[in-house]
């Protein structure tokens, strides 16, 4: 796993071409979706020519929605790998990248509108990544930010507190806290847009419920592989242990709901701000 003070791609890990195309096929319609859409809609509707930057994994997949809010817009999109940035075709109105490092490769003040989705690193990275979208916006331009928020996935936290009071490693216990406290509350979301210089911030909060037939079905899930598991990063935990504690999640999830509905809970937060005039 990563030590805290190593640094951590921006949009999180790379996806091969097999898990970009799994991350279209299954992770998309039932997860990221729900993120995407309500990041989309949060956007100033316009015909005016408008200049958006959007990041985060499978924003690419959002680019027909967003033309729909802004027919006249170009659009530069950042993407953890090359493979998720090609799963869309040529469009001339759209420069689609990855991005593995900040700064952003963009002039101070030349987008009308910044979005990000779901980026998939920790709290640094997002403060970082919030900083950037403020510096490349301009003078009243609009930023939305989407992420899970604080108290999601509530079943994974309670299956690794169970592994850590069956094998007493306390220290897995603090580390669980930890990795839901990286995550903000509409509260303190608010706190770090305001800090960064942006106004108008308000936080929506909707409730994502992403239903599997049982629990064996989720913990074989690519949703779990790539997303969930790497929102519990367990710091200070070696490779092997990390690994022995989701393999513990993994088979217990499958035992408790054997024969009946997985629900994954998610609190999905939506901010929207604006740079100040």
């Amino acid at each position: 796993m990563t030590k805290p003070d190593a640094p951590s791609p921006p949009l999180g890990p790379t996806f091969s071409k097999a898990e970009a195309e799994l991350l279209r096929s299954e992770v998309f319609p039932s997860y990221l979706s729900g993120f995407g859409w309500m990041a989309v809609d949060r956007l100033d509707a316009t015909e005016q020519a408008s200049r958006v930057l959007a990041a985060g994994p499978l924003v690419t997949l959002l680019l027909d929605r967003l033309f729909e809010r802004m027919p006249n817009a170009s659009m530069s999109v950042f993407e953890p790998s090359a493979e998720t940035a090609r799963l869309r075709a040529t469009d001339t109105r759209v420069k689609s990248s990855e991005l593995l490092a900040l700064p952003l490769p963009e002039r101070d003040e030349s987008f009308t509108h910044t979005l990000l989705c779901h980026p998939l690193s920790g709290a640094r990275e997002r403060l970082l990544l919030m900083a950037e979208a403020q510096r490349v916006l301009q003078r009243g331009g609009q930023f939305v930010f989407a992420s899970p928020l604080r108290g999601s996935f509530p079943e994974i936290a309670d299956m690794l507190r169970e592994c850590a009071l069956k094998h007493d490693r306390p220290k897995l216990n603090e580390d669980v806290e930890l990795s839901g406290q990286g995550r903000p509350t509409p509260e303190t979301l608010v706190q770090e847009l305001e800090r960064l210089g942006f106004v108008e911030v308000e936080v929506d909060v909707q409730l994502l419920s992403v239903p599997f037939s049982d629990g064996r079905r989720f913990a074989e899930s690519t949703l779990f592989q790539a997303f969930v598991a790497r929102q519990f990063s367990i710091l200070s935990e070696s490779v092997a242990e990390a690994t022995e504690s989701l393999e513990y999640v993994r088979g217990a999830v499958s035992k408790y709901w054997s024969d009946g509905q997985f629900d994954l809970t998610v609190n999905l937060g939506c901010a929207t701000a604006r740079k100040k005039s």
